[in-house]
């Protein structure tokens, strides 16, 4: 026990809960304070996280455990039974109280059994004569559409951790090949912008038809960028959010193309395909892509040119060495809502997948994108005439 003075003459009790998961032997850790008269007693109690939260009027209470419950851990068979008390409480959180005030944005746990939010199903959609292949993670809506960096598979670092948190969320998540890379068919010297992001605006129609999806946010990673705001614009209607992670709209024309020597650019439109060195690593750049991402170019019309009105999270290291970090000011301009927010990562490179914090940046802005989302609808049915 921890003794403090304290000036509050109230004799409630109050109490702080937190679950801390051990692969053996997961805790809650409860907090409780008391103050009697002028002095304050806290306790650290051990108890299992079962029964660590009871319903009461307020956040939770603590339900008094018996002495022989204060160093209780909980086994492999009994783990996943403490779950929906905790789900119970995010989800009071956020249904009574104002997020703003939190400070973090709350959201109702998951209304699937665990078994199914584990169970990820791999599938193939033919489009134009090719397979593409998908992940689908069932879940709660919105699903989060992840949308990969330019000759990246669906299974690199940041898809995977995105995934790995829609897992624990309980949330919806699908990826997918691009045409002609990983496990999709095609040439990639046929592969470019107007494919990949035809392919995906398909693959939203999928799976909104199919899995009764209603809405997806998107999270595109360098050209994954690029090719999420030409898909939002194809599919308007079904798109809550975008997430730009270093995102390089226009990238073959305005800053590969003009850095190539002669030598490389006559190889690429004799031979229709070539491997560059850019930013340090490896790409394969195609005529194809080349000359279509001329015809796909967003940055080159003015400002308030791309027609995109949902929420916008851009994310933008400023150590990238493969794109100038100002070209995410130039996106944020172009773009004519104006829920459009620029986050820069000082020292961060283009990848941005080398520390925790690089993914977790994504997890709040998906989570912001879905509370504004939230703040706009409820202030419209107020608004709305009776």
């Amino acid at each position: 026990q921890l003794h403090a003075k304290n000036h509050s003459k109230s004799t409630a009790p109050h109490c702080l809960g937190l679950t801390i998961a051990n692969k053996r032997k997961p805790w809650a850790i409860m907090f409780t304070t008391k103050t009697v008269g002028l002095a304050a007693a806290t306790s650290l109690l051990l108890v299992s996280p079962a029964a660590a939260f009871a319903p009461s009027h307020g956040l939770a209470s603590l339900a008094a455990p018996p002495a022989s419950a204060r160093l209780c851990p909980t086994t492999q068979s009994n783990r996943l039974q403490a779950r929906p008390a905790l789900l119970s409480l995010r989800a009071k959180i956020d249904s009574r109280l104002v997020d703003s005030r939190l400070g973090w944005v709350g959201r109702p746990g998951s209304s699937m059994p665990p078994s199914e939010m584990q169970m990820s199903e791999q599938g193939t959609l033919e489009i134009d004569g090719a397979n593409i292949a998908y992940d689908f993670l069932p879940g709660d809506g919105p699903t989060i559409f992840f949308l990969p960096a330019l000759n990246q598979t669906r299974h690199g670092a940041k898809s995977n951790a995105i995934k790995t948190w829609c897992r624990r969320q309980g949330r919806s998540f699908l990826v997918a090949d691009y045409f002609a890379t990983g496990k999709s068919d095609g040439e990639y010297k046929d592969a470019t912008i107007s494919r990949w992001a035809s392919d995906a605006a398909k693959l939203i129609d999928k799976i909104c038809s199919e899995k009764g999806v209603e809405k997806v946010t998107m999270v595109g990673a360098g050209v994954g960028g690029w090719i999420m705001l030409h898909t939002a614009q194809m599919r308007s209607d079904k798109v809550l959010g975008l997430v730009g992670v270093a995102a390089d709209p226009d990238f073959t024309e305005t800053l590969v193309w003009p850095a190539l020597d002669e030598a490389t650019k006559e190889k690429v439109m004799a031979e229709g395909i070539a491997e560059i060195s850019w930013g340090g690593k490896p790409y394969t750049i195609s005529k194809a892509l080349i000359e279509d991402g001329r015809k796909m170019q967003l940055l080159n019309k003015g400002p308030n040119s791309i027609p995109i009105e949902c929420p916008v999270r851009l994310i933008q290291g400023l150590g990238d060495e493969e794109i100038p970090p100002e070209r995410a000011l130039e996106l944020s301009d172009a773009i004519s809502g104006r829920d459009v927010i620029v986050t820069y990562v000082k020292y961060g490179k283009h990848a941005l997948d080398d520390f925790e914090d690089d993914f977790r940046r994504i997890y709040v802005a998906i989570e912001d994108i879905e509370q504004q989302v939230r703040v706009k609808d409820r202030l419209f049915n107020m608004n709305r005439p009776v």
